[in-house]
């Protein structure tokens, strides 16, 4: 099915007050080094104004700064970030951030480089049980 945009489904034009949002732009790819960290994506200015000064990224949500990757995931996997995600959020009442599936997925590839060294296998089977996952 195709995507609608708002005004069309509101029945009019809609205008959108303040300065156009700010664009994501992906760093140049450059050679990797083993001792240096990656860069978090670069905020600047839309196209369509000069380049007066950088962007602050601060003022970006952090949701904005990072990269966007699909990925397919099993149900069990699916059901059990959404209920991690959900009992996590109202653990916290109001409390902090809102966590997110994303943000849970985030950790768990943080987690996953931190055992880098410990990942051998060509499949996804050896990969798990190199990290003593048995299901």
């Amino acid at each position: 099915m195709a995507r609608r945009d708002l005004g069309s489904m509101l029945g009019g034009d809609i205008a959108v007050a303040g300065p156009p949002a700010p664009q994501v732009e992906k760093p140049a790819p450059t050679a990797p080094t083993a001792d240096v960290a990656p860069t978090a994506a670069r905020v600047s200015a839309p196209a369509a104004q000069p380049e007066a000064e950088p962007q602050d990224v601060r003022s970006v949500p952090r949701w904005l700064t990072y990269e966007r990757k699909e990925t397919r995931i099993r149900p069990d996997q699916l059901e059990w970030v959404e209920a991690q995600r959900k009992e996590l959020n109202q653990r916290r009442q109001g409390a902090g951030e809102r966590l997110t599936d994303n943000t849970l997925i985030r950790v768990a590839l943080d987690l996953l480089k931190q055992h880098q060294g410990e990942l051998h296998g060509v499949t996804e089977d050896q990969l798990r049980k190199s990290l003593g996952l048995t299901d």
